[in-house]
């Protein structure tokens, strides 16, 4: 048995290293612009990245206690397996809380709507530019497309509607335009 708990260990250590030194998926372009983050919901509790910190808990407590001779093999075997489970229930629970979209902080584009900013470069009404507001506590870029008359840098402007992460804006009343 005791092959088994070191199998487990160096499969789900590998793993976890691989994971380590890999990286996130924020370094593939994907057909979108850098400007826009978007946060989906995470992954679900039971998720393979959880199985491998399960696997690896699995292996760390058997190897210790079979091969140490800490515990008979049953009971190694029990606690091994019971620490894999808690392991894996627990590190997924991480994964999806991390990965939700309120732990991030991160706001939505969709929140944009009713909001004042400031235009960056020209919008038009067939051609973007792109406007600057606040969104989580954060300044936020985004494309934008004017609702009439092209809306020159600088103007103050406020947000209509977001279709397709693109902001459809106007001249904010009583700003004259350009300010």
């Amino acid at each position: 048995m005791w092959l088994v708990y070191l199998l487990a260990l160096v499969v789900g250590g590998g793993l976890m290293f691989v994971q380590a030194v890999s990286g996130g998926h924020e370094s593939v372009d994907g057909g979108h612009t850098f400007d826009v983050q978007h946060h989906g919901a995470g992954p679900g509790l039971l998720s393979i990245r959880s199985a491998i910190y399960g696997l690896f808990a699995f292996g760390f407590v058997g190897a210790a206690l079979h091969i140490l001779g800490l515990a008979r093999p049953l009971a190694a075997l029990v606690l091994a397996a019971g620490s894999g489970l808690a392991a894996l229930l627990a590190a997924g629970a991480v994964f999806a809380r991390l990965g939700s979209a309120e732990a991030s902080g991160a706001a939505s584009l969709e929140e944009a709507r009713g909001r004042r900013g400031r235009v960056l470069l020209p919008c038009e009404s067939e051609r973007a530019g792109k406007i600057r507001l606040e969104l989580g506590g954060q300044q936020v870029d985004m494309k934008a497309t004017s609702a009439g008359a092209p809306i020159p840098a600088g103007t103050e402007v406020v947000v209509i509607e977001v279709r397709d992460d693109v902001a459809r804006v106007a001249p904010t009343v009583g700003t004259g335009g350009t300010s």
